[in-house]
């Protein structure tokens, strides 16, 4: 590969080749942004000209509430999909922390920051297990975390011993249900998962760390050969899908003060994130992510998920439908890939 940098007096500047791709990549990035909001808008009116109550304030708010807890769990895993791994692991991750800060909560009232430093932990060390077997023993990530995802499913059980959250203290229900401010109509939920969104995205496009999760995903042993920590690199990206899969949990908790032995893994919450970072524009093959395009691709399959509710469609068909999503976004992506490498 020829260098695509060239050095003058002094100062590196970027070959037009490479100034090219970059700009290519950011077209196709905001394209695929701006035909999630033009989807989403398009499904609003269409059921909404069938129903009026599925555009009322009262709905809408509820699709942008419900994505929030779908959209913290698939940025964690366009980090894991941007290194040319997966993560099966996170739904368990996010039930068994929303039936543990849930039943601490129910039973001994666990102060709300205290059931964050518990999210935090659980899902740093749930994470670093997954890092760990799959950096260091170079399992194939997918063999990894469906072997967690069943022990970490069984800790849910041993845990809870079968009891269920049902009341939640009134701390955790503002936080869930509350707004930042009477006068700003802007739920907390909201406002958390635009923090995330921003912390991710910033991290993804402009650090070091970022471009080193790019590169891994490019090809890992070239990103090696360049200085790049891959061992490193893969663990903390698995380390960040743990640790927002229980944020996820806590928020989930709170949003709808109850939790079960299921949560997560019933909704199958793990296909569902790997199909929104894919809608959204992060690569299967890896190399590439969209921090926008997987929280759009949230909110797109909260409204998609929600118009079928409207529609009176039977509950069988929408893992039909997902599946059908997740097999024609890959396919779209990788003819756009392949197109991209062939020009």
């Amino acid at each position: 590969m020829k260098a695509s940098m060239t050095e003058t007096s002094g100062f590196k500047t970027v070959a037009p080749s490479v100034k090219d791709s970059r700009a290519t990549r950011r077209a196709r990035r905001e394209t695929r942004e701006i035909t999630l909001i033009v989807a989403a808008v398009v499904v609003l009116l269409a059921v909404g000209a069938i129903n009026h109550r599925f555009v009322s304030f009262e709905n809408i708010r509820f699709m942008v509430l419900n994505s929030v807890v779908l959209s913290l769990v698939a940025l964690g895993q366009t980090w894991v999909i941007a290194t040319k791994g997966i993560d099966l692991s996170v739904a368990p991750i996010m039930g068994l922390t929303a039936v543990v800060t849930g039943l601490l909560a129910q039973g001994s009232g666990l102060p709300l920051i205290g059931a964050f430093g518990i999210a935090l932990v659980i899902g740093l060390v749930l994470g670093t297990i997954n890092g760990l077997l799959v950096a260091r023993l170079t399992i194939p990530p997918i063999i990894v975390t469906l072997g967690t995802y069943s022990i970490y499913s069984g800790l849910i059980f041993i845990y809870s011993n079968g009891t269920q959250v049902d009341q939640v203290p009134a701390a955790y229900a503002a936080f869930g249900n509350g707004r930042i401010a009477p006068w700003l109509p802007i739920p907390i939920p909201v406002l958390t998962l635009a923090i995330v969104l921003f912390l991710c995205w910033f991290a993804l496009g402009y650090t070091l760390f970022g471009r080193a999760v790019l590169a891994i995903g490019n090809n890992a042993v070239a990103a090696y050969n360049a200085g790049v920590s891959v061992i490193s690199t893969q663990v903390r990206v698995y380390m960040i899908s743990g640790v927002l899969a229980a944020l996820a949990g806590l928020v989930f908790v709170c949003y709808t003060g109850s939790a079960t032995v299921t949560t997560g893994t019933g909704d199958h919450v793990e296909l569902q994130s790997i199909a929104v970072a894919l809608i959204g524009g992060t690569a299967i093959a890896g190399g590439r992510g969209n921090m926008i395009g997987t929280v759009l691709g949230g909110l797109f399959l909260s409204v998609i998920l929600t118009a079928l509710v409207f529609l009176h469609v039977p509950p069988i068909w929408y893992s039909a439908g997902e599946g059908a999503m997740i097999l024609v976004t890959v396919t779209l992506g990788m003819r756009q890939s392949r197109a991209g490498k062939a020009s």
